[in-house]
């Protein structure tokens, strides 16, 4: 017999019945609903700026540059930049960034990498008015008042056309490292300074390829620290938490934006594969809508449904073409800058443990690495106004620009 499904309810023509959903996803749905609502900001309609038409110059060529119609941190030039940079093949692409140049700028720049926004062209933070917040960047009020000039990319993909290296190390590390060279381009910048790497999450993924691909890629840059925040380091680690074994309605959600890039980037991976026919469309579709979109509530509440009958996805993380790639762009650990790793003992998204190996692999190759762990913060509260990450990382970098 036909079904109409009409939000959250199912409607037979003799009765209405509620879907049964499982209780945590129901517990999900409520909290994803919660953050949309405070974390959505406007977003600009007008994408010209994004649009480059042409043959694409030399990575890290600076393309446009215009005012950032956003908030600006006090005492500083808010900018919105576009650059040449290239994929993780090695094919040229086209990034955006948003910047804060300070009044008193100087010859200190740090590239900040951001965390998940989805992996849809509409998720750039540059295109929402608090890019340049400290919500969006942590401490970018104490950057501006020592006169640090502060760049974050987008990376390809989120404002500009094409694919998103989600968790795609040599394309998230090129982008971080082109919006430096790009940064140094601008007239109020000095060409030649100290350069920090931050990120977060899978921006501290993106920071530590940046790191440890820096001296081939970007050798005239001086990378002076780095520093990695509840960094996604080991991706395979990552999926596992989200698309393993008793995996729910967000997981499998959230897992589309690791399978939906990485098919798009690697020839060898295929999403059938890795999911049933049904739900290909469905986790497409998951994949095209940022975190901050309210309907992302459509795509979350139509997983629980169909999992009521049955997993959606079932990759294989092991013995398969996406295990091997997700192993490939596991952060290896080099470098020669100094590392700052910060993260929450209560991450519910990224395991603690994980810091523990990155840093332990970072001290093999013989690099300073200063790993601290936060009691009773979560993923996003290590980095909040009041976590003392906040000072920990601010006394650390002064120290690396000192030196």
């Amino acid at each position: 017999m036909t079904l109409v499904t009409t939000g959250v309810w199912v409607w037979r023509p003799w009765r209405w019945r509620r879907p049964r959903f499982p209780r945590v996803a129901l517990g999900i749905v409520v909290s994803i609903a919660a953050i949309g609502a405070v974390a959505a900001t406007p977003q600009w309609r007008s994408t010209s700026f994004y649009e480059f038409h042409g043959e694409i110059p030399a990575a890290g060529t600076l393309l446009r540059v215009s005012s950032y119609p956003g908030t600006a941190p006090a005492g500083s030039t808010a900018l919105r930049l576009l650059y040449a940079t290239t994929r993780a093949d090695g094919s040229p692409a086209v990034a955006s960034a948003v910047a804060a140049i300070p009044d008193n700028a100087g010859s200190t720049a740090v590239a900040w990498q951001h965390g998940t926004t989805g992996v849809a062209q509409a998720g750039a933070p540059s295109l929402r008015d608090n890019a340049l917040k400290p919500e969006a960047i942590p401490a970018i009020a104490e950057m501006v008042s020592r006169g640090w000039n502060v760049v974050a990319t987008d990376y390809p993909g989120q404002g500009t056309e094409g694919r998103f290296p989600y968790l795609i190390g040599q394309g998230e590390g090129r982008a971080a490292l082109d919006s430096l060279r790009a940064l140094r381009q601008l007239d109020q910048v000095p060409d030649e300074g100290k350069n920090m790497l931050w990120g977060h999450s899978q921006g501290g993924h993106a920071t530590l390829f940046a790191d440890q691909i820096a001296a081939d890629y970007a050798p005239e840059l001086e990378i002076s620290g780095v520093a990695a925040l509840s960094a996604a380091a080991d991706p395979q680690l990552l999926a596992e938490r989200i698309l393993g074994t008793g995996a729910n309605a967000l997981g499998t959600m959230v897992g589309s934006f690791v399978l939906v890039p990485y098919a798009a980037e690697y020839p060898d991976v295929r999403l059938k594969d890795y999911m049933i026919p049904v739900a290909t469309p469905l986790l497409r579709a998951a994949a095209q809508r940022c975190t901050d979109d309210k309907t992302i509530l459509v795509s979350l509440l139509t997983t629980a449904a169909l999992e009521t009958r049955g997993a959606l996805v079932t990759a294989d993380l092991n013995n398969s073409a996406l295990g091997q790639r997700l192993r490939e762009n596991t952060a290896s650990g080099a470098g020669t800058a100094p590392l700052f790793l910060g993260q929450g003992v209560e991450d519910e998204v990224v395991p603690i443990a994980g810091q523990a190996e990155m840093a332990q692999r970072a001290r093999l190759s013989g690099r300073a690495v200063t790993e601290k762990d936060y009691p009773g913060r979560s993923h996003m509260g290590v980095i909040a106004a009041d976590s003392p990450l906040i000072t920990d990382l601010l006394d650390w970098a002064d120290a690396q620009v000192a030196s």
